[in-house]
């Protein structure tokens, strides 16, 4: 998280949407600085935030999460950056790697997993994000499929003069695009896990699955197991969770 007091702004990090390139652009050249730890929710700011600051202009990012779980599984099955068999990556030694993550890198690795299979086994349920806790709340979303243009805009809404393009940091090695990934075996059942999260943000599926938007069960699940994540979310401790980890987070 990222605030400005000079700005008056507040910057949610939201894992998996470009949001450490924006956060370091702030910190860099825009007078933000870290507060509270890196995927810190917006409830946890509010807890101790003045008056004053909880009127601070908010804003975040969001991704199409079909997307967003193709990255990370090619980061992880690729070892982006050494991450996973790195001990100085690692969560417990003050890196950002966690535990679980390693563990399904090791999954990956033995078996040679591919993405259907991945996904297969680890999205049954519709999907959702702690987006969900506050983001329709924000005075401003950046896309990531518009990053550029957004975080441009956000700046413009700051009155803030940008001083440069938005650089490109972490970027998914040897991928595609992602609709590439979602072979016709997995399309119905991403159509379920994705269709009410895609129509809830704008997005949509690629044209030639002429779908026809989400399904009533999924839509039902969604929103069960919206309120059931919600607590979740409001009560575990802020943390770099893996997309994968989700299934766990629907009990």
């Amino acid at each position: 998280m990222v605030i400005s007091d000079t700005h008056k702004y507040i910057y949610v990090e939201l894992p998996l949407t470009g949001s450490t390139a924006v956060s370091q652009e702030l910190c860099e050249l825009y007078e933000g600085k870290k507060i509270l730890k890196k995927h810190a929710r917006y409830h946890e700011f509010l807890k101790t935030a003045s008056p004053e600051k909880q009127k601070y202009f908010c804003f975040s990012n969001q991704r199409n999460p079909m997307d967003a779980i193709v990255s990370e599984f090619l980061k992880i099955k690729n070892n982006h950056k050494g991450r996973y068999t790195n001990p100085k990556e690692w969560k417990e030694n003050g890196g950002t790697i966690l535990k679980e993550k390693r563990i399904l890198y090791d999954k990956i690795q033995k078996t040679n997993m591919t993405f259907e299979q991945y996904f297969k086994k680890y999205f049954k349920l519709p999907y959702d994000n702690w987006s969900s806790l506050d983001h329709e709340k924000f005075d401003f979303i950046i896309r990531f499929e518009n990053i550029q243009n957004d975080f441009g805009e956000a700046l413009k809404r700051l009155n803030i003069q940008s001083k440069r393009e938005l650089p490109q940091i972490n970027k998914t090695s040897f991928k595609e695009d992602y609709w590439k990934y979602y072979t016709p075996e997995i399309q119905k059942r991403a159509l379920f896990v994705f269709g009410p999260f895609l129509k809830k943000w704008g997005y949509e599926f690629p044209g030639e699955w002429h779908s026809n938007g989400p399904g009533t069960l999924s839509l039902f699940l969604f929103s069960i197991l919206g309120s059931i994540r919600k607590i979740y979310w409001k009560n575990k401790a802020s943390r770099s969770t893996p997309a994968s980890s989700l299934e766990k987070q629907s009990h």
